[in-house]
């Protein structure tokens, strides 16, 4: 590259951009270097404590032969230097935080990143009650230290690859290499590759982009903000992807069974943990199928019920104006209202406004006659049922299934909930993640991986991973 073209071009960028900075200084007797860096990305005093200090001290230097590559190596300590390949290049370290030094035919790179970022916090998506309190944050260095200072491994590979055309953002995909599946490995890096967008901002951009082609409301990646949950779903034979300025990573490929297991699950007692792995998938399939059930078992078959309850069920709705869907429509949406509401508001109000929404509301509603107290009851049920599920993106399905059970029952009765049910089924067993089905160890069924999907194992008798995930099934011995 010219120096002189390149210098050219970067006050020609100084017109539209304040926060760069070109500082022309002299070295030696008649030589000139350029020093250029964006203050709002650097560190000025790093940049004023190496950089400045060092061109301080020789400007008046009496040599005629230069050498400033070599003059910086040996100079300037503890700086990551980085050769410049073209203007691209150049402008990428620029943004990146770096300090580019041009000299002649010499264009360097020096890393005076500034720190922008906020430091290690606890997690805030995934309340923590027992375990590290620790949670990624916005410096890609940093999230990957956090794993690496838990697996000190060789076998650790991170594939960085560079997304979008503005934006530039850099994207690692992490994975055990002696551990996982290379084919999904490659496929995920492929992916990532063939994104063409002008900006990528988040990983859940990522996750966006490569999803695959699968027609459910399912989720089939986790975003997790836990670097010990990452580093054990990494040494069980799962592939990361993370993102520079993402508090998140990506885990794939994702199965339906992983949103009922979190870490803390084996900071606990096994028999324990097992109860309540079983209480969150039944709640799953209650949370959808109860509201659909209920309209169907009063409206349509009520040959079904007991007398007595029919009696009982029949003397609350005396005077209530709204038939019984209407009344599991009004409730369910105030629940969303309500549930919205309180993921927006400062933790600070959030009690207060659940308190208001759930006590107030549906007493005051129970009460003005507008509502019958087993609606209340039901919707109660399935709305609370909704929310033990370990990770927030399954919160989309269940609302799609429940309100969709609803319509069947509405059209067809008891058949239509069948038809639903039957649908809700056919739906989870067709659905893949990166061409692995979505309901393993169940569909097909794998004897080895029981253990430990429903029922916890004693981790001194896990000895196996999971092999529909990992092609090293050995975990010890």
């Amino acid at each position: 590259m010219n120096s002189k073209d390149v210098i050219k071009k970067l006050y020609e960028l100084k017109k539209n951009m304040p926060d760069l900075l070109i500082k022309e200084l002299n070295y030696g007797l008649f030589s000139t270097v350029y020093i250029v860096a964006f203050e709002t990305v650097c560190s000025t005093d790093r940049i004023n404590d190496f950089i400045l200090k060092f061109f301080g001290n020789k400007r008046n230097s009496s040599k005629k032969n230069i050498n400033i590559d070599k003059d910086l190596e040996e100079f300037v300590p503890g700086i990551n230097k980085k050769p410049i390949k073209d203007f691209d290049n150049l402008l990428y370290f620029l943004f990146s935080g770096f300090t580019v030094i041009i000299h002649d035919s010499t264009i360097l790179a020096y890393e005076t990143r500034a720190s922008i970022d906020r430091g290690v916090n606890p997690p805030t998506s995934e309340p923590v009650t027992r375990g590290p309190k620790d949670s990624f944050n916005e410096n890609y260095n940093i999230n990957l230290g956090l794993i690496r200072k838990r697996i000190k491994s060789k076998e650790l590979v991170v594939n960085e690859i560079t997304v979008g055309r503005e934006s530039k953002s850099k994207v690692a995909v992490i994975y055990m290499e002696n551990i996982c599946d290379k084919n999904v490995a490659s496929k995920i890096i492929s992916d990532i590759e063939s994104i063409d967008i002008d900006g990528v901002f988040d990983v859940n951009y990522i996750k966006e982009l490569i999803r695959n082609q699968n027609y459910t409301f399912f989720p089939t990646m986790i975003v997790t903000e836990k670097p010990d949950d990452t580093s054990k779903n990494l040494v069980d034979g799962k592939i990361i992807v993370m993102m520079e300025n993402s508090p998140e990573v990506l885990l794939l490929p994702t199965f339906f069974i992983d949103f009922f297991q979190n870490n803390e699950d084996y900071y606990r007692k096994p028999f324990f943990v097992s109860f309540v792995r079983i209480i969150r998938i039944l709640s799953f399939f209650v949370s959808i199928i109860l509201p659909a059930l209920f309209l169907s078992l009063l409206t349509y078959d009520q040959e079904i019920l007991p007398t007595t309850l029919l009696i009982n069920f029949a003397s609350q709705r005396n005077n209530i104006p709204f038939p019984t869907v209407v009344e599991l429509l009004i409730l369910l949406f105030v629940f969303e209202i309500i549930y919205e509401g309180d993921a927006r508001t400062p933790s600070s109000s959030s009690t207060s406004l659940s308190i208001l929404g759930a006590l107030v509301l549906g007493d005051a509603a129970v009460n003005a006659g507008l509502i019958s107290p087993i609606v209340v009851i039901v919707v109660a049920i399935s709305s609370i049922s909704s929310l033990l599920s370990v990770f927030q993106e399954m919160q989309t399905p269940i609302r799609f299934w429940r309100y969709t059970l609803l319509v069947f029952v509405l059209l067809f009765g008891i058949v239509g909930f069948s038809v639903g049910v039957t649908l809700l089924i056919i739906n989870l067993c067709t659905v893949e993640s990166y061409g692995k089905s979505y309901l393993s160890p169940f569909v097909p069924f794998d004897l080895k991986s029981q253990s430990n999907a429903v029922i916890r194992r004693n981790l001194r008798h896990l000895k196996y991973r999971k092999p529909y995930l990992s092609n090293n099934s050995i975990r010890k011995g």
